[in-house]
Parts: C-alpha cells; sequence; structure tokens
C-alpha cells in the first residue's frame, strides 16, 4: 500500500520543532503545521489506486490516529476497522448537505526515517458500500474531503499536542522522581561511609591499645597472650571487613554522583522539550 502523493512542501519534524534554544524556529514551525493544507492524491489498496484526500501533520501515527478518532467521535459518529482503514459511517462530508458518505481513514507514517510526521488520507466511498474502483462521481468527492481534512486539522493539532504534553510531563516526573531516589540513596550511602571510618578510627585505636597489652603480658603467660593474640587478629579482620566496606561504598557514592549528574542533564533536557511544546501549544491557542 503505498501513497502516490503530490504532496505539498512538508512541514518541520517534530525534532526540529522541540529545540527550545531558538523560540523563532518553534513559532515558525508551529505556523507551518497549523497552516497545513490537504491535497488530492492517490492511495493504492490491493494494487488499485483509489484518488484520496490527504494532509501531513508533524506528530506520530499512534497518537494521530487517537485524534482522528476523538475528532470524529466528538461529532457523534462510531468508528469500524477494514484492513488498514478506520471508517466512519453516515457521514457529511459538507456542513448543510444531506448526502452521506462513509469515511474511510488511513493514518500512516510518512516514512521510516520520518517518523514524526503522519499522513491522514480520506477515501470517501458511497454510504452503505464496499470499496470499488472509484468513479468520476467518487473523484468529486474529494474535493469535499479536502475541506472537512481542512476543519478537523486544528483539533488534530490540538489533541496531538496536549497528548504529548502529558506524556512529556509523566516522562519529566519519572527523571524527577529517580532524581530523589539517587538523592537519598547518596545520603544513605555518606552516612554509612561516615559509620565506618568511624569504626576503623575505633579499631586502629582499639588495635593500639592491644598492641601494648600484648607487649606488657609476660612471655611466661601463654594463656594470656594466646588470648591478646586472638583479640588482635580479631581487629584485623575486622580491620580488612571495614576497608573493604569503605571501598565497596565509596565506589557506590561514584556511581550514585556520575547517575545523579546523567539525570540531571536528562532532566533539563526534558524540561526544555516540554517548555517548548506548551509554548507552541500557547502559540497554538491565542
Amino acid at each position: 500500500m503505498q501513497h502516490a502523493a503530490r504532496a505539498e512542501p512538508v512541514t518541520k519534524t517534530l525534532t526540529a520543532m522541540r529545540n527550545p534554544l531558538v523560540l523563532f524556529v518553534v513559532t515558525f514551525c508551529l505556523f507551518t503545521s497549523l497552516n497545513a493544507q490537504s491535497y488530492k492524491s492517490s492511495y493504492t489498496f490491493q494494487k488499485t489506486p483509489y484518488p484520496v484526500a490527504s494532509i501531513q501533520v508533524p506528530y506520530e501515527e499512534d497518537v494521530v490516529t487517537e485524534a482522528v478518532k476523538d475528532y470524529m467521535t466528538g461529532k457523534g459518529y462510531k468508528d469500524s476497522h477494514f484492513k488498514d482503514f478506520i471508517i466512519f459511517r453516515s457521514v457529511s462530508l459538507e456542513n448543510g448537505s444531506s448526502g452521506f458518505t462513509d469515511a474511510y481513514f488511513n493514518v500512516t507514517r510518512k516514512s521510516r526515517s520520518e517518523k514524526d510526521i503522519t499522513i491522514i488520507s480520506l477515501l470517501p466511498v458511497k454510504k452503505g458500500e464496499t470499496l470499488a474502483p472509484a468513479t468520476e462521481e467518487d473523484s468529486s468527492h474529494i474535493n469535499n474531503s479536502m475541506v472537512f481534512l481542512d476543519s478537523m486539522v486544528h483539533h488534530i493539532h490540538h489533541y496531538s499536542l496536549t497528548q504529548e504534553i502529558q506524556a512529556s510531563q509523566k516522562l519529566l516526573d519519572k527523571t524527577k522522581a529517580k532524581m530523589i531516589s539517587l538523592k537519598n540513596d547518596s545520603g544513605d550511602i555518606a552516612k554509612k561511609i561516615r559509620s565506618y571510618e568511624g569504626e576503623l578510627v575505633q579499631n586502629k585505636n582499639d588495635q593500639a591499645k592491644q598492641t601494648q597489652v600484648i607487649n606488657s603480658t609476660a612471655t611466661g603467660d601463654q594463656d594470656a597472650l594466646a588470648k591478646a593474640h586472638k583479640k588482635m587478629d580479631k581487629l584485623l579482620d575486622n580491620q580488612a571487613d571495614y576497608e573493604k566496606k569503605l571501598r565497596n561504598y565509596k565506589a557506590d557514592l561514584e556511581t550514585n554522583t556520575k547517575d545523579r549528574g546523567t539525570q540531571q542533564t536528562l532532566f533539563e533536557k526534558e524540561s526544555q522539550s516540554l517548555e517548548a511544546l506548551k509554548q507552541r501549544h500557547l502559540s497554538m491557542t491565542k
């Protein structure tokens, strides 16, 4: 299934539109996408070309699909599905018209390399009929279909952008929660490091005292010497254990610090992206 479209100039990709560093880019892209016009195109289904009205919008396919459904259900139409089409029955494509058409929508990304650009195609089919090779009468409905797409595009932008803002906010909240968790972990690790550093200092003091005990014990008192050396061995084992734990916790703290830096950078980037989306949404509502 392919589009053989005589496409008008394509709007900027969403990636470019998300650049928060240059407000002009955001404004320009918003103006371009909001003023995108539908055009006559062709859609090939089961090796048969059909005339369609198409329009391109700078959002991902899944979001645009839901936006189309939201617009149509908001007007009282129920959706059904056939192959790659979303179908709404008995649609009035022209205001005030008594004629009704079954509207076959196909929503697909433009290409693999442009997944943030989606093409909406509207194929008008006579009410109650199945797809058949196009006739002149079918082709005459394309102009009405183009007008219909133009009338719904603002809703597509508003819905899609709102969904992106919500997703961006959710991602930002998740990143912030991760930052808080890392900060709390950092405090816990630092507390353990201080504790073991204190234990190590005390251990070395105890070793010094135990050395004095050993030196002052008479060489003939073998039981006392054995007991003193056994206690010293225990202190030495504890020292090795404390030093190992300190190395591990200091390594954990270093990793935690790096992770916090990474999350902070990510948080700032996501905050900028969210702010850019909000600016676009604000410009759209003015």
